[in-house]
């Protein structure tokens, strides 16, 4: 610690700490219009500059380069320090509209008013879109410039007397706007150092500085993900949301959680007249602190208030026609309880969602088995999800890890396995870049496609899809031989098979101890496991093997190593409360089979689209056609939604009350950032109105009251006043920690053929997908099938040719794009491609290894 003088009053801090970060803790307003916190200092802007006594070559330092020592005096409001810091700026706004920044009038101005003190002005701060949320802006206030005269006023090289460059609004999502670049930097340095992406740098020289994308061209362009992080830390509008950027001066902030994935990060919705209109991440959550993606950016606004359900929907006839939400609650309670009294409570199904909250969980599942006494209660992902949960409580004793992801960017060695988590579980897989490029581990990386950490991995192993599994143990058997050996996996070189053995076996923690200072906490080598979304057998034994590895390097410490990133939002939530089926309940794909052969007669379908996230999409449509009955509760006219007898509005997710739990069973809170347009309600409020219009009695009347009643029966779950968002975690009980290898089963050989694998992406929306939107991948990135160049040879395929790929009676058509990032022998198309297609050439339930024959062929021209 070390003591220091700032503006005469003494405080402690820690020495060593940048001073500028020191200044701004204890409240004084600096300004500092490059430095990020965190990072090393640039020292570009000098506008944070202050006065150090004593100080050498001069007492005027930068704050962003000093850093706090014993003894130390500085003074940050002294005359001639706020004169050196205006000099200074005065250099930046050479090359910046600055008319406003420098007016006493300003105050007086409206947006539509014409300028009367200077009639050069086209581009002011009173018709800049970031208006009254610009640091720049603050800067000049802060510093008193409208007192300072403009020397650079007629200079060549000032704003007002060179064009302007062009702005880049050709993307959906990020406007880059040149000409209110002030040469900061911290676009570059976010990209680079925060998200490691390097997809912006400096271009040109002198006075012609300025920051480019790719190698100069438009933003889509280039390597680019659109996380926005260059967004947070830009200090003008030179980087901009395009969605709501006129409207986004927020009124209010909301605290909330993303639903888009099991990471759970923190972000708080801006929200305008009632609705979000901007989304900046929150740091509650210790793993993805001031870091979001693409889709919890701006997925929010991926579906328009327009395609959203204002109003019930009841069927007359065979259309869907608008009705009260008295009349849709009643039709609703009618047609499930005519079948209930007709065929009895076995011929009633319900499927929840893991896009739900914990509190509408818990009452669907009372619902279902208290009111209308049903034991088939399911969720598309329920039956991967156990398969997961059922390895691990085989291999740990439990199947609740005591692992956070928070962890695992400290880890000195990572094994990845399953799916591409750059597109699934992005800030999961930032955590691993941080941990390689600012830590050195070393990351092994089993996939059988490419993906973006491939170049961050000291091996990436590619196995044929469905050898993941035995993969894994290949590295397991490495560190203790006990764990067994599954043989070799199909598609795995080699040579990089024998490097990751040698690594992993070079690198097995020692235990804790007094001697060594190895961590109890932070075991040092994480296991983080995605596993197949849509295939249960494929999930189970990546699971085995997962576990294996952990144990193989961890012992009894495997669980806190070991990482599991569910599918969706909130999949450990829902097992958490119960929502599962009973005994001699059937799972998912028994609830759709029951349907078309006529067992299951009335389905109630909560928050979900099973057209869109299951496969067999024939069975399912089929499913939903057959019943007598199909009650849908979403906030969409969803595909499913097409066939149900009633759809009870509900509000979107943003504008919900309520918890999630996260992967690393976090509990999230979630709070409304959204007010109803008409006729939409909560979900805990249709729940509770729709169980007592069945015959039940509840009196719930808000979500914290559903979570006090979860508290007294959920291990680990607590009511609202005592819940410290993203910090509580759902563990309860732990079991004792016994460890047992487990056997990995290798797919049989699938023949010849191409084989056909899917995935979750990142860029098309779950929402737009599920009403078929053709913007549900607003940049098209991800609207092709990526085939390996040696298997589309001998198939006559170009890049670019238009192709049809076939399973049964089931086709999908779609652009051929040559990618030798897939294994030899498959072909891979997102899996929210085109509404879902592509899950309609998967059998329901999936297969052996998770993959599919499939024919491929050219679509010849007309």
């Amino acid at each position: 610690m070390a003591t220091i003088t700032l503006n005469g009053a003494e405080i402690e801090v820690e020495a060593g700490r940048p001073l500028v970060e020191v200044i701004k803790e204890q409240g004084v307003r600096i300004t500092n219009l490059c430095y990020i916190d965190g990072l090393e200092p640039y020292a570009g802007c000098r506008t944070c500059i202050v006065e150090i006594e004593g100080g050498r070559p001069t007492p005027l330092q930068l704050s962003c380069t000093a850093v706090a020592s014993d003894g130390m005096v500085v003074n940050t409001e002294k005359p001639e320090v706020k004169r050196a810091r205006q000099q200074v700026m005065s250099l930046i706004m050479a090359n910046h509209p600055d008319r406003c920044l420098t007016c006493h009038r300003r105050v007086h101005c409206q947006p539509g008013e014409i300028c009367l003190r200077d009639d050069v002005v086209t581009h002011r701060c009173l018709t800049c879109s970031k208006n009254y949320r610009c640091e720049l802006q603050t800067s000049t206030e802060l510093i008193d410039m409208g007192e300072f005269e403009e020397p650079w006023v007629g200079e060549e090289r000032s704003y007002y007397e060179t064009p302007p460059p062009d702005p880049d609004r050709a993307n959906p999502f990020l406007e880059f706007d040149p000409q209110m670049c002030i040469i900061c930097t911290r676009c570059v340095r976010a990209c680079a150092d925060l998200r490691h992406t390097g997809a912006i740098s400096l271009s040109g020289k002198g006075s012609s500085t300025m920051i480019a994308f790719g190698t100069g061209g438009a933003i889509h362009e280039s390597n680019c993900d659109f996380c926005g992080s260059c967004i947070d830390v830009c200090p003008t509008a030179t980087l901009m949301e395009k969605p709501n950027k006129w409207v986004a001066l927020a009124e209010e902030w909301t605290n909330s959680a993303c639903n888009w994935c099991s990471v759970g990060c923190t972000i708080s919705y801006g929200t305008r007249d009632g609705r979000p209109v901007i989304v900046r991440p929150d740091r509650l959550n210790p793993t993805s602190r001031d870091q979001i993606c693409v889709r919890g950016r701006f997925h929010y606004d991926s579906v328009t208030d327009g395609q959203r359900l204002s109003r019930s929907l009841a069927r007359r006839g065979d259309r869907l026609l608008p009705v009260t939400p008295e009349e849709a609650l009643s039709d609703a309670a009618t047609a499930l309880a005519s079948v209930q009294a007709e065929h009895g409570a076995d011929a009633v199904a319900v499927l929840g969602s893991p896009l739900a909250t914990n509190e509408e969980a818990a009452l669907l599942t009372r619902l279902a088995r208290e009111v209308i006494g049903t034991p088939h209660l399911d969720h598309v992902g329920g039956p991967v999800h156990r398969a997961v949960a059922s390895a691990f409580a085989d291999a740990l004793g439990s199947d609740r890890l005591t692992s956070t992801y928070a962890d695992i960017e400290h880890a000195d060695t990572i094994v990845v396995v399953g799916g591409d988590i750059e597109e699934s579980h992005q800030v999961i897989s930032l955590r691993v870049k941080d941990a390689v490029v600012k830590r050195g581990a070393k990351l092994v990386l089993i996939s059988s496609r490419w993906g973006e950490l491939v170049d961050f991995a000291e091996v990436w192993l590619q196995p044929s899809p469905g050898h993941e599994a035995a993969t894994v143990q290949q590295l397991a058997h490495a560190l203790d031989a006990a764990a067994g050996d599954a043989g070799t996996p199909a598609g795995v070189d080699a040579d990089r098979l024998a490097q990751a053995r040698d690594l992993v076996a070079g690198r097995k923690p020692e235990p804790p101890s007094d001697d060594n200072g190895a961590s109890e906490e932070r075991p040092g080598f994480a296991v983080v496991f995605a596993p197949d979304p849509f295939a249960a057998g494929p999930a189970a034994e990546q699971a085995r093997a997962s576990a294996n590895l952990a144990i193989a390097a961890l012992g009894d410490r495997a669980s806190m190593g070991l990482h599991y990133l569910p599918t969706d939002a909130n999949t450990l939530g829902l097992a958490d409360m119960g929502l599962e089926p009973g005994d001699g309940g059937r799972s998912f794909t028994g609830i759709i089979e029951g349907a078309r052969d006529g067992s299951i007669r009335a389905l109630l379908v909560h928050d979900d689209n099973p057209l869109l996230s299951s496969t067999g999409t024939a069975d399912v449509r089929a499913a939903l056609e057959a019943v007598d009955a199909l009650v849908v509760i979403d906030s969409l006219r969803s595909t499913a939604a097409e066939h149900a007898n009633v759809v009870l509005a509900e509000l979107p997710f943003f504008a919900k009350n309520g918890t999630t739990t996260s992967g690393d069973r976090r509990i999230n809170r979630q709070r409304p950032a959204a007010e109803p347009r008409r006729d939409e309600r909560d979900g805990v409020a249709i729940l509770t109105a729709l169980a007592n219009a069945l015959g039940g009695d509840f009196a719930h009347e808000s979500a914290a009251q559903v979570m006090t009643e979860v508290a007294e029966r959920a291990e680990g779950y607590t009511p609202y006043e005592g819940l410290l968002p993203s910090r509580t975690r759902a563990l309860g009980e732990m079991a004792p920690g016994r460890t047992q290898y487990q056997p990995v089963a290798t797919p049989e050989a699938t023949g010849d053929g191409l084989r056909l694998i899917t995935g979750r992406s990142l860029y098309t929306s779950w929402e737009a997908s599920s009403i078929h939107s053709e913007d549900a991948d607003k940049l098209h990135r991800e609207e092709s099938a990526l085939i390996n160049p040696r298997d589309a040879e001998p198939l006559g395929v170009r890049m670019g040719d238009d192709l049809v790929l076939a399973a049964g009676d089931a086709e999908v058509r779609i652009t051929a794009q040559l990618d030798d990032g897939v294994a030899p022998g498959t072909v891979y198309v997102p899996a929210w491609y085109d509404g879902g297609a592509v899950m309609a050439l998967f059998p329901l339930g999936g297969t052996a290894d998770g993959t599919a024959p499939v024919q491929v062929r050219a679509l010849q021209p007309a």
